[in-house]
């Protein structure tokens, strides 16, 4: 077998592999035996059928044999004689096989890159340290009280900010009832009995601020303009005006901060929540620190280093990102059509960040091969099980899942790639 290589273009090789005539030949040999001892023709008992008539009788099998059982083989073959360390197979020639001549494709290929790694020890990088103040833990003592506020039905009140109204309402446009306009309005047109909370949460827009001040037995008209992005795509755009009339108000009430409500939170005291609320603020704070300097060493490392990378594998994370992102968007409130007109803009950001990511990728794992830094099987593990966590799944079937579409490999290539930006961490120039 002769194989020569050659340059593609950037990680791109293309290796031209000729297998001699008489190789081909053995192979179709070995393989017309198989097709022999089993085959069935019409005069000849099973298995005993010439040589020439089983080769002339299934001639396009036994080809199609040769080319998706042979040339695989001797293609791992050349990849062990070069040394090509393949990360995608990009292109390979059609083959044709003829009796009596050599059988020669190509096979194009990414490789992974060569480069030089930067300094990686005594990188400078600006420490900013982030202290818990008496004001955060407060707001975060105010948060869990909302989260804990109960609603009492009053009289003689008028509805604040916060509280909720009971409300008998009716939607005209231009005279005619929402529900018979735009049948698929349904309770928003009309409705008697609803609770609407008097903030930017109603279920009508613009309903929380209209009904504030207002008292139980009160009446009045209220406009309402549907925003574009609303959930029933009918009313987009749509003005329409509400008679209400207020039937019941529910003041809403903070717990005491006192010892019962503490217990109820699993605390002791007062005191204690705080102390465990400034405990969790200060690991949050730290974590932040630490997020800044990885973000100075990851920023260090691709100005610090020159590299191409394979195309096939951008491209392969460049799918991955334009997902992710229009996933954000849409959860941040964007539409499907949206999304859509903004696909060119999704495209160019998943682009630049599948590059960066793919290029410190391939720096931060070279770093940890120079370090010798591993992945055990139990730091696998616990990641698996810490992912399935995230991702409410089982831990085994998770890694099931994994092992099946080949990801699993990329759990340890993180743990070694965390290791080292904690080295780098370690070994940095704080300024």
């Amino acid at each position: 077998m002769n194989v020569s290589v050659k340059d593609a273009g950037a990680c791109r090789k293309t290796m031209t592999i000729e297998i001699p005539a008489d190789k081909i030949a053995e192979e179709r040999k070995e393989t017309l035996k198989a097709y022999a001892k089993y085959a069935n023709i019409p005069g000849f008992r099973k298995g005993k059928a010439p040589a020439h008539v089983v080769a002339k009788k299934y001639a396009k099998d036994i080809d199609q044999d040769i080319q998706e059982r042979v040339l695989p083989k001797y293609y791992q073959e050349a990849l062990m004689e070069t040394e090509l360390k393949v990360v995608n197979v990009v292109d390979a020639t059609e083959v044709e096989l003829k009796d009596g001549e050599p059988v020669s494709f190509d096979v194009t290929v990414d490789v992974e890159p060569e480069f030089k790694l930067p300094e990686y020890t005594g990188i400078p990088v600006k420490e900013e340290k982030i202290e818990v103040s008496d004001a955060q833990i407060q707001e975060q003592v105010d948060a869990i009280l909302n989260q804990h506020a109960n609603y009492e039905e009053v009289e003689g009140k008028a509805v604040a900010e916060g509280d909720m109204a009971q409300l008998t309402y009716e939607a005209t446009v231009d005279g005619t009832p929402l529900k018979e306009a735009i049948p698929e309005a349904k309770g928003i047109g009309s409705g008697a009995g609803y609770w609407v909370s008097a903030d930017e949460y109603a279920f009508i827009p613009g309903m929380g601020q209209a009904i504030l001040g207002l008292n139980q037995g009160d009446k009045k008209e209220v406009e309402v303009t549907f925003p574009e992005e609303f959930m029933v795509k009918e009313l987009a755009g749509i003005k329409a005006l509400y008679s209400i009339e207020v039937t019941g108000v529910r003041e809403r009430r903070l717990p005491e901060l006192n010892e019962e409500f503490c217990k109820s939170l699993q605390v002791e005291s007062e005191e204690d929540l705080r102390e465990k609320i400034r405990e969790q603020l200060q690991i949050q704070a730290d974590n932040a620190t630490l997020g800044m300097k990885h973000e100075q060493i990851v920023g260090y490392l691709l100005k610090e280093t020159t590299l191409e990378v394979p195309e096939s594998i951008v491209q392969q994370q460049t799918r991955n990102m334009m997902y992710d992102i229009a996933q954000r968007r849409m959860m941040a409130g964007a539409t499907q059509e949206q999304i859509a007109e903004q696909q060119q803009e999704i495209l160019q950001e998943a682009q630049d960040q599948a590059l960066e990511n793919v290029k410190l990728r391939y720096i931060g794992l070279g770093i940890a091969s120079e370090l010798e830094l591993d992945a055990s099987a139990n730091e696998i593990d616990e990641e698996i099980a810490t992912m399935a966590i995230r991702q409410r799944k089982d831990a085994r079937e998770l890694r099931k899942e994994m092992e099946k579409n080949g990801t699993i490999g990329s759990v340890g290539e993180q743990i070694r790639f965390n290791k080292a930006l904690d080295y780098m961490v370690e070994k940095a120039k704080i300024k």
